[in-house]
């Protein structure tokens, strides 16, 4: 007899659930308990484009957990061209979609769904990559190589590149768009949803002009993975490009490449380790990213980090129903 839609929905929730908190638990254990302190405005200006990361997180979400049929009838049918890709030697997936009209490629790459990409993620030393230039977290680094070496045939070197991952997912665009870039693509924008840090001080002074824009929940754990000095204090786990915090309702921070990382960590880190693993999770797991985002779709208005307190209550996130809004 097939098993119910709603008991898998809960079992793979649940599988997903134990590979994450190995992770979280592990790696959090080794985080440093001190806040690190920021002196300047850790503040950015700029404008955000909530109706294309909104868009882009529901099809991510579809990708990872509809079925394969429901992914090519909703997010493929979009697209003049449309391809989903599973990879077996990583056990990762990710989906292309093609736009002829507007010459443009949208890419998005799955994130932890299994226990090899959990072992990608507990990786974490760092490897040099020799045609970057730099060292990468080895576990990020493997993965984001099986995505680029597969979907180089597909891309058209005219056209403009939108990347979108989501935790693993968003560690591997990161490193793509850096290969890519190498490789003279235009690649346009980087989502990078709830990233984990993929490289060094001196990766991000080489490919810190990269456009990647990281889009934090509070209270999520991994963008503080690996913790910062796991390596060595003296080169530190960084993250690349500027980062939006989402706040309740239409209210979000926009945070500099340079200032952002220590004041999300000084600020939120301990927020992050004092909740139960369970709230932890939700904060982490795409609903909870939609929740935040689907308010400030309509009108969005940034305000000033420092006053950041003010417009959030994370106790309250509601988890969304599942459905896909129109192009």
């Amino acid at each position: 007899m097939p098993m119910p839609v709603l008991f898998r929905g809960r079992i793979r929730r649940t599988a997903y659930a134990g590979l994450l908190s190995c992770s979280l638990l592990l790696l959090l254990a080794s985080c440093a308990t001190g806040r690190l302190p920021f002196l300047e405005s850790p503040d950015a200006e700029g404008s955000v484009d909530f109706p294309v990361i909104e868009r882009m997180t529901l099809d991510y979400k579809i990708m990872r957990y509809e079925s394969d049929q429901r992914i090519r009838a909703t997010v493929g049918s979009t697209y003049d061209e449309f391809v989903l890709v599973d990879l077996p030697a990583t056990m990762n997936r990710y989906m292309i979609g093609t736009s002829h009209a507007l010459k443009r490629q949208e890419i998005w790459i799955r994130g932890t769904a299994n226990l090899r990409n959990a072992q990608a993620d507990m990786d974490y030393g760092l490897h040099h990559n020799g045609k970057l230039g730099i060292d990468l977290h080895k576990g990020f680094e493997e993965l984001a190589l099986a995505v680029y070496k597969d979907i180089l045939p597909r891309l058209r070197p005219d056209y403009q590149i939108v990347i979108f991952g989501h935790s693993l997912g968003a560690a591997e665009a990161v490193i793509l768009a850096m290969l890519l870039w190498t490789d003279h693509y235009d690649v346009v924008q980087v989502y990078a949803s709830g990233a984990p840090r993929v490289t060094t001080p001196a990766g991000r002074e080489k490919f810190g002009f990269l456009p990647i824009l990281r889009i934090v929940n509070p209270g999520d754990p991994v963008p503080f993975l690996p913790p910062w000095d796991i390596i060595s204090s003296k080169e530190p786990y960084v993250h690349l490009g500027e980062a939006v915090l989402l706040l309740d309702g239409p209210y979000y921070c926009l945070l500099s490449q340079d200032l952002g990382d220590a004041a999300l960590d000084s600020a939120y880190r301990p927020m992050a380790s004092s909740q139960s693993l369970g709230r932890q999770i939700d904060r982490h797991l795409t609903p909870g990213y939609l929740a935040r985002l689907r308010p400030k779709v309509g009108s969005a208005i940034q305000v000033p980090f420092a006053d950041r307190d003010q417009y959030l209550l994370v106790q309250s996130e509601p988890v969304l129903p599942a459905h896909h809004s129109p192009r």
